[in-house]
């Protein structure tokens, strides 16, 4: 199974590229999907991409898998527009907010999928 598994979506009329992680997401995970992630990013060249990372399902993270995440957050850093984290976790919260502080980017962080507006 992937970790996390990507696809897009429609949300609010808009188009959005969700991130679905579970259990604990390692350093593997995060080069395998960051891969994933740069290629779809190339296919959609134009596009101001919005991400949502549903981290409901996940209960712990690589201090190394953050660290990927967050390179390349600030690689593709001008193709995102925001970040939506779903979490009820202060780990993931944290994470999220080193996230942010490092790259500029413009994270909310909310509880649920149905807090999001886009």
């Amino acid at each position: 199974m992937d970790n996390p598994r990507i696809e897009w979506i429609r949300k609010e009329g808009r188009r959005c590229l969700q991130f679905i992680f579970h259990g604990k997401f390692t350093e593997t995970d995060a080069r395998t999907a960051v891969e994933e992630w740069r290629q779809i990013i190339a296919a959609a060249p134009e596009e101001q991409i919005i991400l949502i990372w549903n981290c409901l399902e996940m209960n712990d993270y690589d201090q190394q898998a953050r660290t990927l995440w967050q390179n390349a957050c600030k690689e593709m850093k001008n193709r995102i527009e925001v970040i939506w984290v779903i979490t009820n976790s202060i780990l993931i919260r944290m994470g999220a907010s080193v996230i942010s502080v490092f790259t500029s980017l413009k994270i909310k962080v909310v509880g649920s999928e149905k807090e999001i507006r886009i």
